[in-house]
């Protein structure tokens, strides 16, 4: 029995050397898969580090833009409220030069201007402006409609000092 189990578990050379060229063969293919698969591996963490990194910088893209048109809404704004504040001054302004108030008080002393007197007033008689206009004169009647025209633009003039 011993004999016979040692004939067993007695393997010839020629079987060891193809058995041993296998077994090397097997685990030089284990290697090189495992080899593969970390570099797929690596390739693959690569390949999410730089999509993560990517992804990132366009994002804080985005937030960039965000913030340069919010300053910029700001800096609007700010220009909005100064050109109110402009208008309204400018508006307190014309309504000060405008004032009947201020125009009197320019034409007394500015332009040296009074208030007429009784001497300087005259007083036109309309049925006479009509009758000039209804007579027929001829070339005459229109140079004397004419002088009436200018005299009375001319009291006018004399009536506002």
């Amino acid at each position: 029995m011993l004999v016979t189990k040692r004939e067993l578990e007695y393997c010839y050379p020629e079987h060891i050397d193809i058995d041993h060229e296998q077994q090397k063969r097997i685990v030089e293919e284990r290697k090189k898969r495992r080899k593969r698969a970390r570099s797929a591996q690596k390739l693959l963490g690569i390949g999410f580090a730089v999509v993560g990194t990517i992804l990132s910088l366009l994002i804080l893209i985005g937030y960039l833009n965000i913030t340069r048109i919010n300053h910029e809404i700001a800096q609007l704004e700010e220009q909005k409220m100064e050109l109110n504040r402009e208008k309204e001054d400018l508006i307190a302004e014309l309504e000060a030069i405008k004032s009947p108030a201020k125009l009197e008080e320019d034409a007394l002393n500015k332009l040296g201007m009074d208030y007429p007197t009784e001497e300087q007033v005259v007083y036109l008689d309309v049925e006479e402006l009509n009758f000039a206009e209804d007579g027929d004169y001829g070339d005459m009647g229109d140079q004397h409609l004419i002088v009436q025209r200018f005299k009375e633009v001319f009291n006018l003039l004399l009536g506002l000092f």
